[in-house]
């Protein structure tokens, strides 16, 4: 991590920096050309991201750490977003809660991205702009915002071939203040005001609330990591019968060597008493350790999958296909929702931000979220040879893209044998046996 002493003016940080990373010779022409004032750390004309003290906690997260990590988050003169962020962290460990947040994130991700005109025509040339893996992995941190509460992207470099866009860790953010810090805990320590760079930092909030939908699933995963101690505990007394060692010679040497025998012996628990020492296990009849443990766990998923998903019965068990078909519903509309906010945020935020980096979009232009076409190739050539039967051509850029057969561009067309329209001897009689 680097340590450099910025000073909080621009102006200062441009003086105390060598003349080869100085603001005047990277600075672009125009109001939003000038880049943060971050020190280079390459030796030439670039520069990079290599601003912060971020220290990862791994210590198990209580509801007492949610409860204090909330207070400082919402404290309305100094939040801090350490804590909490990284108690978000922490919850993402559980599996349930990983796989309905990556499943909604999907539902959008894996859909074709285009950019459409004035009109509503779709731009296949201007498309292929953002039809890359960094402008997916923008999209997916700002679905990310909506979990998390925000996200914070720097624009590394956006020129062929490389185009890199690098993710700021949310520890780091302020949002009410906008402003990245250097040191993640400290609120006050010595700071970027990221609103001022908008060529170079993006920032994404989908979900319109900075602290974000993990604030309240947070505590259920922790819950649930202490029923599955509890149930862990229990089969370690009752699972397997302890082994009482009794003994009436009390030296320590003894001792040693009868602990180390029962140590040996396998990994059921033990205990050492004297002749006179009496030791009872009582279990409670009363109750269903199984039901006890394992219907909390159940029915802390069912909460964690309302609160993200909306439903239950796209990731748990359901009872009937209508019921399923209910929430699958539910599902949809979450997902047009998130569809139709990633498209709003690209067409106003981000297009503006790519329009200085030379992007060709023009304005007025604007993404459009579709399904993609998953039609079985032979369920299209039916279709294709009812229209061919009709009279009409289909175009060779059609048959290449769609079916991935590359036509011959001096003769892409031949005339059809008539025995191959007709169903001759040895043919099916369908247009199948034209195209393979």
């Amino acid at each position: 991590m680097s340590d450099n002493n910025y000073n909080r003016n621009p102006q200062q940080n441009a003086r105390r920096r060598p003349k080869t990373a100085s603001l005047a010779q990277t600075k672009s022409p125009g109001k939003f050309g000038k880049k943060p004032p971050l020190q280079d750390t390459r030796g030439g004309s670039a520069f990079e991201i290599d601003y912060f003290r971020l220290y990862e906690t791994l210590y198990r997260k209580e509801i007492s750490d949610w409860v204090t990590a909330r207070a400082m988050r919402r404290d309305p003169f100094n939040p801090i977003t350490y804590p909490i962020q990284q108690l978000y962290k922490d919850a993402m460990l559980d599996n349930h809660l990983q796989g309905a947040i990556e499943n909604r994130i999907l539902k959008t991700l894996n859909k074709d991205y285009a950019i459409k005109d004035t009109e509503g025509n779709i731009d296949t040339k201007r498309s292929a702009q953002i039809q890359t893996r960094w402008f997916r992995a923008i999209v997916r941190r700002a679905l990310e915002s909506k979990f998390y509460g925000y996200s914070l992207m720097f624009v590394s470099d956006l020129e062929l071939p490389t185009r890199e866009v690098i993710d700021l860790p949310r520890e780091n953010v302020i949002p009410e203040k906008g402003i990245l810090v250097k040191n993640s805990f400290d609120p006050n320590s010595e700071a970027i005001s990221f609103r001022e760079f908008p060529k170079y930092f993006i920032y994404v909030e989908l979900g319109g609330d900075p602290i974000g939908v993990l604030e309240r699933i947070a505590p259920l995963t922790i819950y649930k990591r202490h029923s599955w101690a509890s149930w862990d505990q229990f089969e370690q007394i009752y699972g397997l019968p302890i082994r009482i060692a009794r003994t009436m010679i009390n030296t320590p040497k003894h001792r040693d060597d009868l602990q180390s025998w029962l140590e040996t012996m396998g990994t059921a628990s033990y205990a050492i008493f004297d002749k006179q020492v009496d030791i009872e296990l009582k279990e409670n009849k009363q109750a269903d350790a199984f039901n006890v443990f394992y219907q909390k766990v159940r029915a802390l998923n069912y909460e964690i999958s309302k609160g993200i998903n909306g439903q239950t019965m796209t990731m748990d068990d359901g009872s009937s296909q209508s019921q399923a078909t209910v929430h699958l519903a539910i599902l949809n509309e979450i997902i047009s929702a998130d569809i139709q906010d990633v498209q709003d945020w690209v067409s106003d935020d981000l297009f503006p931000i790519l329009r200085m980096h030379n992007f060709d979009i023009p304005e007025g232009y604007y993404l459009s979220v579709a399904d993609r076409d998953e039609m079985d190739p032979l369920e299209k050539i039916k279709i294709d040879e009812v229209l061919l039967r009709s009279g009409y051509n289909l175009k060779p850029e059609y048959i290449e893209e769609f079916y991935g057969t590359p036509l011959d561009e001096s003769e892409p067309r031949r005339e059809v044998a008539p025995q191959l329209l007709k169903g001759g001897k040895g043919v099916s009689g369908d247009l199948s046996d034209f195209f393979f």
